[in-house]
């Protein structure tokens, strides 16, 4: 249960976040729009003017788009003449499309590309990494992250190298650390956004890719769980972004604020921040952030308890329609339905819930293998064309040189046998390597599915155990109100009679109601037993130390411990940690003889500690069926419910440690 909800929670997610990796700018503002445009009333040559009219569009492309084409276009009307800027005319109008037309915006971004390579300038190498990190982008847009990873790494980082650009080296760092975190590989993530920020700062730049490098180096960190370095990371991008209250950059500062303040459970500030980001997000129209900040706001409510409001958050999410279509966003939105209609009690609920998301699951699997082996046919129909051409080739140039010269003609052969046998050998390992991927993927495949199998075991068993406290808590309630009630009237009613003058009468009358007192401690003694009061007012500590002071005073040598313990744990769980010490006390009484019994409770840092020990027979835990007793397999499958460990430590003739440790 623990490495499911933090694969769910932490990565997950899973609503990734995408963004285009321009060039390093500086922050915006209200002046910095109406500074460009005074400066192109200003400007007297074309290059300066098309150079400001790139700015300007560059600004407004996730803003306003119809302003941002008319700026595009005005300098491509002054480029005419240049045929440098005319590339780049390319690459913004491009920018102006990323947001909204995948396919528009990627075949400009090629088309800059291609006429950026007639120019040797180190300016020109650093747009056509531009281009290619752009073009990476969309495809990451596109649920394809593996081919944003080869872009990357093949054409931008390359060019970005050779032109020496650190500052765009240090972009594309932190553009495969937030891959690497969208693959929840954490601690590769933090070296790239780590080297990002240290070539950022180094610069001395205040720029817009410092603080996103600040952002999402600081989200990594949550993920990591290393929360110290989170505030002061934020505090340093909102001082970058200060001269700007309306900077879309902001939509993530709140967010992964949000977050850090959830993480520390300090939700008032969490739900704080994540509100300011979803006005702000809302009023510049990116309903992608929207969604975004509001499933964070739904992992915050279900962090409270508040699962009602979550799941009504989080149904409202499912319902609309996505804004960059991405099948994992789709499967934790079904997956956390489910999980939160189980808190809620409605099962039902949460098996159509995790139904829909096995399906999804095993059709996105599906589709992965149909596109692998799309691809593998379409290499090996390509090889194979290939293949039959350099045989006609082969052919031709024999009859020719045949009749020149029959030694050429047995060294080409030669040469065409070596090659049709090198074209054999890398067919063969190239469907040796793919299947091999096949088998993997197949395997995957059938570790998803146990793992929903497990998971669909222990909400069964959740539901089990809930329905069997209920029971018992219901059955204390009767005894103690309805028997203990009818056994006190006859005691009141023989009480009257006692006062009768006939000695015989009283005596038998004084002996029966000795009995029923005797029957009303032992039902007293039985509805402690069941559900104690102590464990419902004051917690697991209070009511273990109750238990062994009652079982001691029956002349058991009984000693209780508690370390540590700060009374945190959810009710449901000090429940159950109070059965599994009922049945270790039980056993070690009726099975192992002891003589001494000891409980610790000890609680460090996010764990507690439970550990009963007794001096008694003890057994040998090598052998066959040792561990299998009814009361060992309560206290396993008990174990398994709250996803807690269990170690057992015996020995014949040396006594019995059980030890079950369990999250917080």
């Amino acid at each position: 249960m623990k490495h499911r909800t933090q694969f769910w929670i932490i990565i997950a997610f899973i609503l990734t976040h995408f963004q285009p990796a321009f060039a390093q700018s500086p922050v915006g503002g209200v002046s910095y729009a109406d500074s460009l445009r005074a400066s192109l009333k200003s400007n007297a040559s074309d290059t300066a003017r098309i150079e400001t009219l790139f700015l300007l569009s560059d600004h407004y492309s996730d803003k306003d788009t119809s302003l941002a084409f008319k700026y595009v276009d005005q300098a491509a009307t002054y480029a005419k003449r240049h045929p440098y800027y005319q590339a780049l005319t390319h690459f913004y109008r491009a920018g102006v499309f990323f947001e909204f037309d995948y396919a528009k915006s990627q075949a400009q971004y090629l088309q800059a590309e291609r006429l950026l390579r007639n120019f040797k300038t180190k300016e020109a190498l650093i747009y056509r990494s531009r281009s290619w990190a752009n073009y990476g982008a969309l495809y990451q847009r596109q649920d394809n992250e593996k081919k944003y990873v080869e872009v990357l790494i093949n054409q931008s980082i390359p060019l970005a190298v050779q032109a020496g650009d650190s500052i765009r080296v240090a972009r594309n760092y932190q553009n495969l650390g937030i891959i690497f975190s969208n693959q929840l590989d954490y601690t590769k993530a933090e070296k790239y956004f780590r080297q990002a920020i240290s070539i950022l700062e180094a610069s001395g730049s205040r720029s817009l890719e410092l603080v996103d490098a600040y952002v999402f180096g600081a989200k990594n960190y949550i993920y990591l769980k290393d929360y110290p370095p989170v505030k002061p990371m934020l505090d340093s991008a909102l001082a970058i972004l200060s001269v700007d209250p309306e900077s879309a950059y902001l939509t993530d500062l709140y967010m992964v604020e949000g977050m850090y303040y959830s993480r520390l459970k300090q939700f008032t500030s969490a739900l704080k921040s994540f509100n300011k980001g979803i006005a702000l997000a809302a009023k510049l129209k990116r309903p992608y952030d929207v969604h975004s900040i509001t499933l964070q706001k739904y992992f915050t409510y279900k962090a409270m308890g508040d699962y009602k409001k979550a799941f009504q958050l989080l149904k409202d999410l499912a319902a609309q329609e996505e804004v960059y279509p991405h099948h994992k966003n789709r499967m934790l939105y079904y997956y956390e339905l489910a999980q939160t209609s189980e808190k809620l009690g409605d099962m039902r609920s949460a098996y159509n819930w995790l139904h829909k998301y096995s399906v999804l699951a095993d059709s996105a699997n599906e589709e992965r293998v149909k596109a692998d082996i799309t691809e593998v046919e379409t290499k090996y129909q390509s090889a194979e064309k290939e293949k039959q051409i350099y045989q006609l080739q082969a052919k031709n140039e024999k009859a020719v040189l045949t009749i020149k010269n029959n030694k050429l003609v047995n060294w080409l052969l030669a040469v065409v046998c070596l090659f049709l046998a090198a074209v054999t050998i890398l067919v063969l390992l190239f469907y040796r390597n793919n299947k091999r991927l096949w088998q993997q993927q197949q395997q995957l495949h059938e570790l998803e599915v146990q793992k929903i199998k497990q998971d669909h075991r222990i909400s069964m068993l959740s539901a089990m155990l809930e329905g069997q406290e209920q029971e018992r808590t219901r059955l204390a309630r009767d005894l103690h109100d309805g028997l203990g009630g009818l056994l006190s009237s006859i005691k009141i009613e023989l009480s009257q009679v006692s006062r009768q003058p006939f000695p015989q009468v009283n005596e038998g009358i004084t002996r029966t109601l000795s009995h029923l007192d005797d029957a009303v401690n032992e039902l007293r003694r039985i509805a402690r037993s069941l559900m104690p009061e102590i464990l419902m007012k004051y917690g697991l500590a209070e009511a273990t130390k109750e238990f062994c002071k009652n079982l001691k005073e029956t002349g058991v040598n009984m000693v209780c411990q508690v370390f540590n313990y700060k009374g945190t744990l959810p009710q449901e769980k000090q429940v159950v940690l109070y059965r599994i010490i009922q049945e270790l006390v039980n056993n070690a009484l009726k099975h192992a003889s002891a003589s001494q019994i000891l409980v610790i409770i000890q609680q460090s840092g996010e764990n507690l500690f439970v550990t009963v020990e007794d001096d008694g027979k003890g057994f040998d835990t090598t052998k066959p069926n040792t561990k299998n007793g009814a009361g060992l397999t309560n206290v396993k499958a008990r174990a398994d419910f709250l996803n807690a460990s269990f170690d057992i430590q015996s020995t014949p003739g040396s006594g019995t440690t059980v030890t079950v440790e369990c999250s917080i």
